[in-house]
């Protein structure tokens, strides 16, 4: 494909998107490489399916599960041109020579398996895409099973409220984006509508005191109900938001929902609404609404549908304190990590073979059996940092704020008989200065 000396250009891109270390797909380089095939077109395609194919030959289980992610990827935003390329011979012999390999991880199988069958249901319509069904049918032979997906695709929203329902959710936005986060514009917002509401309750009627019932959680959440298709679900959800849906705060005897888990993947239509994969924890910031809630995630903030996740309750002490076992735990075998490596850096590989020395096998296991546990904590002290990094600009912005107010203040009353002395309020407001009024005589 490649004359000698000559490189493909899509492999350094290729590595980055499949790179072994990621703690997840990294969706900005997929997007921009799928961008940059629809400009290419045919050369494109052909080059970048060259790059995945070498990539699927890697030994490690992460790259090979990137590398398929990212052709599933391409074929959804890419055309014809990467069709055919996913479809050629020597795309599907690598496919199949990934299946059959006895040393492939069965994650890896069971996903490439998922792919084989998916593109061949899409590709069946056109007789030049032909050889994935042979595939298919190869694999099929040799007693291979074909899974489908376990997650369902959500469906579409319903056209017949689709204009009130976009209309509902710009005025959500509206307001989202106007309070900035806090819980003050939810508030006034919801004493004017709460006056409206009862001016107009005699002339038409509303939703009954029933309707909002349902199964409610020991924290007083109580789910709105979740459509066929989730996705826009909470658009659907919206047409009855007009006055009568803005929720009540929670008594103060309830315990309130601070953290929820996403049960589809949410990708927003509009500014102010957050992003979130499914399984992603989600910080609850305000629930003013009862169809939409804000919340934190990785350092950003927006509202997001509460029939996409469920409320996770708060760890106990004894979990927590298993949590920190199980950390203390991953930490203790780091010296594994090391030992592995330094013994293969002492290893002379043309006198001795890898595979005969025990220890190191044994060593390399027990580090692979690390590397979710290792993921995982990447992810959890992420989120962590993501949150802190939310609280100090926020405390920054509060700081900004109690200064002007301060000096607007003391301005007022410089007049009224107070000094400055040149004593700081605090540590954190070093502009600041306290006035003491002056005695009177």
């Amino acid at each position: 494909m490649f004359k000698p000396g000559q490189t493909n250009p899509y492999d350094d891109v290729v590595a980055k998107a499949t790179d072994e270390n990621l703690t997840s797909e990294d969706w900005e380089v997929t997007l921009n490489l799928c961008d940059k095939v629809q400009e290419e077109r045919e050369p494109g395609a052909r080059n970048v399916i060259a790059s995945l194919i070498k990539r699927l030959a890697h030994r490690s289980p992460n790259v090979q599960l990137y590398s398929l992610s990212l052709a599933e990827s391409l074929s959804k935003n890419c055309g014809i041109d990467l069709h055919r390329e996913l479809a050629s011979r020597a795309f599907t012999q690598a496919l199949e020579k990934l299946i059959t390999d006895r040393t492939s991880h069965d994650k890896v199988r069971k996903r490439a398996l998922n792919l084989v069958a998916v593109w061949t249901a899409e590709f069946e319509s056109d007789p030049s895409l032909g050889v994935m069904e042979e595939c298919y049918n190869n694999l099929k032979a040799k007693n291979y099973k074909f899974q489908p997906p376990e997650e369902p695709a959500p469906p579409s929203a319903d056209d017949e409220v689709r204009k009130r329902e976009e209309e509902e959710l710009q005025r959500v936005l509206e307001m989202s984006m106007h309070d900035k986060g806090g819980r003050a514009g939810y508030t006034e917002h919801s004493a004017q509508s709460s006056g409206a509401a009862g001016s107009s309750s005699a002339a038409r009627p509303g939703p009954s005191a029933g309707s909002a019932t349902g199964p409610t959680h020991p924290s007083g959440y109580v789910p709105a109900q979740s459509p066929k298709n989730p996705q826009r679900a909470a658009a659907s959800s919206t047409s009855s938001l007009a006055l009568s849906s803005i929720a009540t705060p929670a008594p103060a005897s309830t315990p309130i929902i601070t953290r929820v888990k996403a049960l589809y993947t949410f990708e927003p239509t509009e500014p102010g609404e957050l992003a979130f994969e499914k399984g992603e924890i989600i910080k609850v910031v305000d629930r003013g609404y009862k169809d939409w809630w804000r919340g934190q995630l990785k350092g950003r903030t927006g509202i997001f549908p509460v029939n996409y996740v469920e409320p996770l309750p708060e760890p106990t002490a004894g979990e927590l304190a298993r949590e920190a076992e199980q950390e203390a735990a991953v930490f203790a075998q780091a010296m594994n990590v090391d030992k592995l490596l330094t013994m293969l850096r002492a290893i002379d590989t043309s006198g001795e073979n890898l595979a005969d020395n025990e220890e190191i096998q044994e060593l390399y296991r027990s580090c692979m059996s690390l590397r979710p546990k290792i993921v995982k904590l990447i992810d959890k002290y992420s989120q962590k940092r993501a949150d802190l990094v939310s609280m100090n600009e926020s405390f920054v912005k509060a700081r900004v704020i109690f200064d002007r107010m301060m000096e607007d203040s003391l301005a007022r009353h410089t007049g009224s008989g107070y000094i400055s002395s040149t004593r700081p309020i605090c540590d954190l407001c070093p502009s600041s200065v306290r006035r003491w009024p002056t005695s009177r005589l």
